[in-house]
């Protein structure tokens, strides 16, 4: 006689805690929080093509690891780092200490951000006018 499955509630599951949480196994989590309330780096300057972009591509994104990030192509799904040239109202937005990165959207508009030790990414900063940092 063959035995039922048990049935398993989502609250019995076991939830891992946060210090064997590895972000590089998991996608990451996108936060609006910390943008800044500044054009032309605002959520509000987006046009509205380029909010179709944003969330399509948080979508994508949001399908990988944060591993499977770091071997994409800069350009695709993958980010850089921004090492210099920040505009000083951005980068005040973000703790001294952090890494800022770019993610592309919308052709090369970048989404800029930093990444929590814990996997969130929390943008700052839009740029589809390139004015944010020195593009070289």
């Amino acid at each position: 006689m063959k035995h039922p499955k048990p049935r398993h509630n989502v609250s019995e599951k076991v939830k891992p805690t946060e210090e064997k949480y590895n972000p590089e196994k998991n996608p990451p989590r996108f936060s609006f929080r910390y943008v800044i309330e500044q054009a032309p780096f605002d959520y509000d300057s987006l046009e509205k093509e380029d909010k179709v972009h944003l969330v399509d591509r948080l979508y994508k994104l949001s399908q990988l690891t944060w591993a499977e990030i770091r071997l994409s192509s800069r350009h695709k799904l993958g980010c850089e780092k921004i090492e210099e040239g920040l505009k000083s109202k951005i980068s005040n937005c973000a703790p001294a200490d952090a890494n800022i990165l770019a993610f592309r959207f919308s052709g090369m508009a970048a989404m800029l951000g930093y990444r929590s030790a814990f996997g969130t990414f929390y943008i700052i900063a839009f740029d589809t006018k390139f004015k944010a940092y020195d593009h070289g």
